[in-house]
């Protein structure tokens, strides 16, 4: 009997099941509370982000005005009624940081001494001032963009600078670079030491060479001179900056005939003819000799004006009134063909802080961001050739393209490109190359797609942005 007794486990089975299901519930109710306090830490965090950019944005730069912004703000948006404590700081970049701090109620946990869980999330972002940022618009404003391409184009820059105008800060300028064949730096800089262009001037010069009036006709010699139908010949296919477009072609001629008479000539006599011709700049300038044409900075070695060629809008150096930079793209008109080093070569030289534009040369130099914004509707369909722009060698402007491109980024230049309703995919991989990553590459097959791509550039832009 004692011995059945000592053997008997029936207890103690009960004893391990009750532990075991103890601690079943006790990871069951782990996971539900960890799933809820993660669900918590989420909103906790979603408000962290919105209040730190509504502090940012608000322009107040004093660590307690931004705290009461902030706060105000996570009261306002605390649905749940939890105790948050909100706590505002400036890192020693400028950056602003909202932490809020709060706890989670455990439903289970409670029942083994766990009855609170702290929760806590950062957020930051950069006040409008502490991250200074310059822009350059690099627009393609060629032929090919006539009409409605244009139009979206304008709706789309112009969205973008809506957006970014959001900073309200006199730390953002932008630049417009409108190109085409060639570039228009405007005649205000006529007198530059970095430019070399003749003052405008006429050249009249008079031309004389001996002739023979012709006096009239032998009709004694006359002939008939008989000639053939010719078939209608269809018209050919031209381009305009790779825009197709009818050309040539003649009507049907019958078979028919005319009257041949010889030419009666009088004595030799001398003829003098004066030709005039005007010689003016409109802002249009070329490129500099290899190795110069790939260099942004002046370094004593003039940019070429061009006299009389026609070149479209005028530049807009960097400015922070965004007013002048919404009415330089208001003005865009289309203008020649495709040649894109010249407007990388411009955008560059609008970021660059000495000669020939010194509009980035400002007290943020330290630590300005630098962008260019490349958009562009065609493959090169130009080249250098000399000065002038001129060459239908697409290769070498394409290599040249790649260059600059390789040479802005090397100065800490971010590069967002933009191709704009085109399907060359040479050009394409070009663009998608000369972006800082894949990510800044936009392939936009129509105007909507343009809209999505400035919109998406401008909210990435955005100084006050999160960075945590």
């Amino acid at each position: 009997m004692l011995k059945n007794y000592t053997t008997n486990q029936s207890g103690n089975m009960a004893m391990i099941f009750a532990i075991s299901l103890m601690m079943l519930f006790a990871g069951i109710g782990a996971a539900v509370d960890f799933s809820a306090m993660v669900k918590q830490r989420s909103g906790y965090q979603n408000m962290a982000d919105a209040a730190v950019l509504a502090a940012a944005r608000s322009g107040e730069t004093k660590r307690k005005k931004l705290q009461k912004i902030a706060t105000k703000f996570v009261a306002a948006n605390n649905f749940n009624g939890d105790k948050i404590k909100v706590k505002a700081k400036l890192s020693k970049q400028g950056r602003l940081q909202v932490t809020l701090e709060g706890s989670y109620d455990t439903v289970f946990m409670g029942i083994f001494g766990k009855a609170h869980a702290d929760v806590s999330v950062l957020a930051e972002a950069p006040l409008a001032a502490s991250e200074p940022v310059n822009i350059a618009l690099v627009l393609d404003s060629t032929f090919s963009m006539s009409g409605a391409k244009m139009t979206s184009l304008k709706v789309s820059a112009n969205s973008l600078v809506t957006t970014l105008a959001a900073a309200d800060s006199d730390a953002l300028k932008m630049s417009v670079i409108p190109f085409s064949q060639y570039v228009n730096i405007g005649l205000d800089n006529r007198a530059s030491i970095w430019l070399d262009v003749p003052d405008d001037y006429v050249d009249r010069s008079q031309k004389c060479q001996n002739y023979r009036p012709v006096i009239g006709r032998d009709n004694s010699k006359c002939r008939t001179v008989n000639y053939p139908a010719r078939p209608a010949k269809p018209p050919g296919t031209c381009y305009n900056d790779g825009v197709p477009y009818s050309c040539g072609g003649r009507s049907a001629r019958p078979a028919g005939s005319y009257q041949s008479c010889p030419r009666i000539y009088g004595p030799v006599e001398e003829r003098c003819r004066w030709r005039t011709k005007e010689y003016t700049w409109r802002g249009c300038v070329g490129s500099r000799a290899e190795p110069w044409n790939t260099r942004a900075k002046y370094a004593s070695k003039k940019i070429p004006g061009l006299m009389n060629i026609s070149c479209g809008t005028q530049i807009r150096p960097l400015t922070n009134r965004l007013s002048d930079v919404k009415s330089t793209i208001a003005a865009l008109k289309a203008n020649g063909e495709t040649y894109m080093p010249a407007g990388l070569l411009w955008g560059w030289r609008s970021l660059s802080r000495k000669q020939p534009l010194k509009q980035a040369n400002s007290g943020f130099n330290k630590n300005t961001r630098n962008v260019l914004i490349l958009m562009t509707d065609g493959a090169n369909t130009k080249s250098k050739k000399g000065e002038l722009h001129n060459g239908g060698d697409a290769a070498s402007a394409n290599t040249l393209t790649q260059t600059l491109c390789q040479r802005i980024k090397a100065d800490n230049i971010e590069v967002y490109t933009i191709a704009y309703a085109f399907g060359d995919i040479t050009a394409k991989n070009i663009l998608r190359n000369c972006a800082s990553d894949a990510n800044k590459f936009f392939d936009a097959r129509n105007s909507a797609e343009l809209q999505k791509a400035f919109d998406a550039i401008g909210n990435n832009l955005l100084n006050l942005r999160l960075t945590q």
